[in-house]
């Protein structure tokens, strides 16, 4: 029987060998944390960029006003 390369069903068992990897009942997800992932979730909502003014104000143009409105996360690291 010919070997069809585009058949995802064909190659669903060659690096398994059959065994399916579980983890045990009662183990956690060992990534992150529930205060870890709220920690970095609030960082993440503070370094979002600032609404732009109404659309109306012909003050500035728009692509300076976008610009200005960007924030940028200060690392003291890249600083230097």
């Amino acid at each position: 029987m010919p070997l069809d390369p585009t058949d995802p069903e064909t190659f669903d068992d060659t690096y398994t060998d059959g065994a399916q990897e579980e983890e045990p009942e009662g183990t956690e997800n060992p990534e992150a944390t529930e205060a870890d992932a709220a920690e970095q979730h609030t960082d993440v909502l503070r370094q979002r960029d600032e609404p732009l003014a109404p659309s109306g104000s012909h003050e500035a143009d728009p692509a300076d006003a976008a610009e200005q409105a960007r924030v940028v996360e200060l690392n003291e690291d890249e600083y230097r």
